[in-house]
């Protein structure tokens, strides 16, 4: 994207991959913020002597804040540059993030949290955008597959972390770390990030292109594949955030220690990685439809072994095991979706496409709060894979919907 163009079909400059490569870290460190709540769940409950109930709605507006901010930052971004809109977003949650280590009640924890869900949400489709503009059609849905990959990437960084941090020093320290690092990785997107061409759009006529925009999601040839896209983002977002928000907790009440709760999270995460790069390529051969749907049938199959099996009776080899290959097909489809996104809509929408996709699928997200402490509270560990089966099928059949695949 030198010079803020877009990647030839055929050549791939050392300076665009540089451009990648620090998306990814951006995105990672938006992973990390993503799940550090979740991480630091058990030991906020434990500090404030609360329920999984009141601690339900901060785990759920921070949904709302990424809806909003998928939404207004895909838009955003392809009006004043996609840039500009990531430089933002990492500030805002990397700032909020490390406010919320010094909070002591769940009002300011749940109006931080919401700051920062505007943060990483408007973050992604913009990184996304960026990722298929620096890269020769060829590798694009390897490139933006590998930027959104560092999403569980972060779960994995933030696993380990908190695996250390947490038993030692406590969950406030966990939280300035992990709003720290996105602030000292803002310098170098500052000077790494090439200027992009924002569209110019008078102030009157911006709502206008707007509903424009959207109602070309919304054509007679893209409208099914548009429908369908958000049911899947929607149940597989659901599945993904009911698992970051309540798997470390349900961990914790089935007998794990912190450390080996966070650890589970941690290999949730890392087998999402290792599948949705082994996804891409299949996908770069032989199309998204067959690898979208094995892993969305596969997750809903695992889905049922944790059930037969009993979580709480589990050795640690076998959970972790388990836990790595359900996050790999979970994850898979989730960061391959966003690949599928941006093969959908063209260059003039596909910010817009690829955020409004994950804006609306963030509603998958907020229920999944207040589902899973339900189901926990009701069921036990048992109710979170319930949850987890019910949403894995529906995404499948949103899957085989969409005509249009790679």
């Amino acid at each position: 994207m030198s010079g803020g163009g877009t990647a030839t079909e055929t050549v791939w400059s050392w300076r665009d991959r540089g451009v990648l490569l620090l998306l990814a870290l951006a995105i990672l460190l938006d992973g990390v913020d993503n799940q550090v709540l979740g991480l630091v769940a058990p030991a906020i409950l434990a500090d404030w002597q609360i329920d999984k109930n009141a601690l339900a709605p901060v785990l759920a507006v921070g949904q709302f804040g990424m809806m909003i901010g998928t939404l207004l930052g895909g838009l955003w971004g392809d009006r004043v540059g996609r840039r500009r809109a990531l430089l933002f977003c990492v500030f805002l949650f990397g700032s909020t993030t490390l406010a919320m280590s010094r909070v002591d009640d769940v009002l300011m924890l749940t109006v931080l949290r919401l700051a920062a869900g505007i943060g990483m949400g408007g973050a992604l489709p913009n990184a996304a955008a960026l990722a298929a503009e620096c890269t020769p059609p060829r590798y694009r849905v390897v490139a933006v597959t590998m930027t959104i990959v560092c999403i569980p990437l972060g779960g994995v960084v933030g696993g380990a972390l908190a695996a250390q941090i947490l038993p030692t020093q406590g969950w406030r320290v966990m939280m300035q770390w992990a709003g720290a690092l996105p602030l000292l990785l803002l310098l170098v997107l500052w000077r790494g990030l090439p200027n992009d061409r924002p569209r110019s759009i008078a102030p009157e006529t911006t709502l206008g292109e707007i509903a424009s925009q959207l109602r070309g999601l919304l054509s007679r040839d893209r409208r099914r594949d548009t429908l369908a896209l958000w049911g899947a983002f929607g149940f597989c977002l659901m599945a993904i955030y009911a698992s970051f928000s309540w798997l470390p907790t349900m961990l914790v009440d089935s007998g794990r220690d912190l450390a080996e709760a966070s650890r589970g999270l941690m290999y949730f995460n890392l087998g999402g990685v290792v599948t949705a790069l082994l996804a891409a390529g299949l996908m770069t051969r032989f199309g998204s439809r067959r690898p979208l749907a094995l892993m969305a049938l596969a997750a809903a199959v695992l889905s049922l072994l944790f059930l037969a099996g009993g979580i709480d009776t589990m050795s640690a080899d076998l959970l972790l095991l388990l836990l790595t290959l359900l996050g790999g097909c979970i994850n898979g489809v989730q960061t391959t979706l966003y690949a599928l996104a941006s093969h959908l809509y063209p260059s003039s929408i596909r910010a817009t496409g690829i955020g409004t996709a994950s804006s609306i699928g963030r509603l998958g997200g907020i229920s999944s709060a207040f589902f899973g402490a339900a189901l926990l509270a009701a069921f036990g560990g048992a109710g979170l894979f319930v949850l987890l089966f019910g949403a894995m099928c529906i995404t499948l059949v949103a899957l085989l919907i969409i005509r249009n695949h790679i």
